[in-house]
Parts: C-alpha cells; structure tokens; sequence
C-alpha cells in the first residue's frame, strides 16, 4: 500500500493535482525545504503557484537568501496578475540595484549645494509584500538630506561634510517599512 494512498483520494476529491503535488513534495523534501504535502497542497487551493514557488525556494536557498516558504507563498499571492513576481523579488534580493538623484540645497545668503545621491540597495524579502518601493524611499532620503541641512547649515561654509550625512541617513534608517534595504549610500557634490 502506498505510503500516500490516504493523501493521494483526497486531494483527488479536493480537485489537487495528486500526483504531481506529491512529485512536488519529493522534490522539496530532497533540498531541505521542510515543506509538508499540506503545505503545498492548500497553496495549490488558494491559487498560488506550488511548484513556483519550490523552484524559486530552491534558487533562493543556493544563492544564500534567507526565505520561509509562509513568506514565498505570501509573494507568490500578491504578486499575482501583476508585473511582478516571486522570480523577480528574489533576483533584486541576489545583488544591489543603484539609484541615484540630484538635489539642491540652498538658502538665503549661504552657498548652494548640489549633491548626486546614489543609493545602493536590495529587496528585504521579509518586507516585501505591502513594503513601499524606491520613490517612498527617495522622498524619506530626501527629508533627511534636508533635516541635516538645516541643522548644519551656518557651520558648512566651503566643505561639505558628506561623510556626516551619509552616517545621518543610515542612522536614520529610511529604508524602514520599505520592500528596500540600504546597502550603501554614496555622496558627491558638483561645483
């Protein structure tokens, strides 16, 4: 008697893909997953996609990225019938993505500044689903950038102390509530 006769009738009377769930399940529990045939099974129920979500648990393990399968099939739903994909967040989540942006500083009577902000950073899978995206992040930078000013303004005269605000923004920790983490911020000013 087959060890999943029992599973293999009623995932048959739930309309689940027996077979091939229970291929599935192999598969998983030959790369240390610790996904159960349960697991994949009312993944497969609600609509997601289980044997997508295997593939990319297993490219994910490879690569190092540190990733749950609760959090993968949490990915995989929201991500549905849209642009993006599990695939995708675990591709931005394998190397830094750089941004970068211009602003002006300025006052009255003090010299203007303008600074090329390049942000360095990668998909937060654990943040990813209902984290903002880069144009939160920017505005956050943005505020900051312009907090320090600000504060310093009087005292900054022909220098611009670039290395201080870097360490006020990550200080700060903009990239919080973010699908984004920070890796690195880099700051250069144009004469």
């Amino acid at each position: 008697m087959s060890l999943f006769l029992k599973e293999r009738f009623a995932m048959s009377i739930r309309g689940c893909p027996a077979s091939k769930l229970i291929r599935l399940f192999k598969k998983s529990e030959s790369h240390g997953l610790g996904v159960s045939l349960s697991q994949l099974e009312a993944h497969h129920l609600c609509g997601g996609d289980p044997f997508g979500v295997v593939d990319e648990l297993i490219d994910a393990k490879r690569n190092g990225i540190e990733l749950e399968w609760d959090r993968a099939c949490a990915i995989d739903l929201a991500t549905m019938n849209t642009d993006d994909s599990l695939s995708q967040a675990i591709e931005r989540a394998k190397s830094s993505i750089h941004d970068s942006f211009d602003m002006e500083l300025s006052s009255a009577g003090e010299r203007s500044w303008i600074l090329t902000i390049t942000v360095s950073h990668k998909v937060n899978l654990h943040r990813y689903v209902g984290g903002a995206d880069f144009p939160i992040l920017k505005e956050r930078i943005i505020q900051r950038i312009e907090e320090f000013y600000e504060s310093k303004k009087e005292k900054i005269a022909s220098m611009f102390p670039t290395q201080d605000l870097k360490s006020y923004i990550l200080e700060k920790s903009p990239d919080v509530g973010t699908k984004l983490s920070i890796t690195d911020i880099g700051i250069e000013i144009q004469n």
